[in-house]
């Protein structure tokens, strides 16, 4: 069933009014309310995942380790193919730097302004979910053997290559699963499958020093 909802935030802030002094209990809450529910208090999270650039010239797939945090914070380690594992970029709150295992260089990255150069993160994706005024929810839609909700947002900024993005999230055990962004004719220009994924796991802040 495909959902149109506005202001999203509103919404999930009264996922679970209950009459009288009663709670709503998870069992009482639609697939939906419970991804919603389950994304909306996402802290931080560690991810391995296979990441596929597309563009004019081609596809590039990578293997990756992330380390996400709600307050922007990120660390992407490539770990195959071998010629780039161990390459990482890292945002710790103001900077984003990029390490290069074969040169053993750091070098700090210039990014247009306003920008931070963490669209591929499930916590970038959370929050446009929850500040985009329309979003599209999908809570019907099978990926290999598992009943999915798929979120969709607008991606802010208004790059005509990351335009919009979905996330389709697994009804049962509420982990993404997948997880692309799109231009704005409606091209896929990255795609992440999520191999593992841990929701709200401590982080030291080392982790996010170049």
């Amino acid at each position: 069933m495909l959902t149109v909802i506005k202001r999203i935030g509103c919404a999930l802030a009264a996922v679970c009014i209950c009459v009288g002094v009663s709670a709503c209990s998870k069992d009482d809450m639609t697939p939906m309310e419970k991804v919603q529910k389950q994304l909306s208090e996402m802290e931080s999270c560690i991810c391995t995942a296979t990441v596929t650039r597309i563009s004019n010239k081609g596809e590039t797939t990578y293997e990756t380790k992330q380390y996400n945090r709600s307050t922007g914070e990120y660390r992407l380690e490539i770990t195959a193919p071998e010629s780039m594992a161990g390459n990482f970029t890292v945002y710790d709150g103001k900077t984003v730097s990029q390490y290069n295992a074969a040169t053993g260089e750091t070098v700090e990255l210039e990014l247009p302004d306003g920008q931070k150069g963490n669209e591929l993160f499930p916590c970038s994706f959370v929050r446009n979910y929850l500040q985009s005024e329309d979003v599209a929810v999908d809570t019907s839609v099978s990926l290999d053997e598992s009943k999915c909700t798929v979120l969709e947002a607008v991606i802010p900024g208004g790059n005509r290559y990351i335009a919009t993005e979905k996330m389709w999230v697994d009804n049962e055990t509420l982990l993404p699963l997948k997880f692309v962004i799109y231009d704005e004719d409606g091209g896929e220009r990255y795609v992440i499958i999520y191999n593992e994924f841990q929701y709200n796991p401590e982080i030291d802040d080392s982790v996010f020093k170049a």
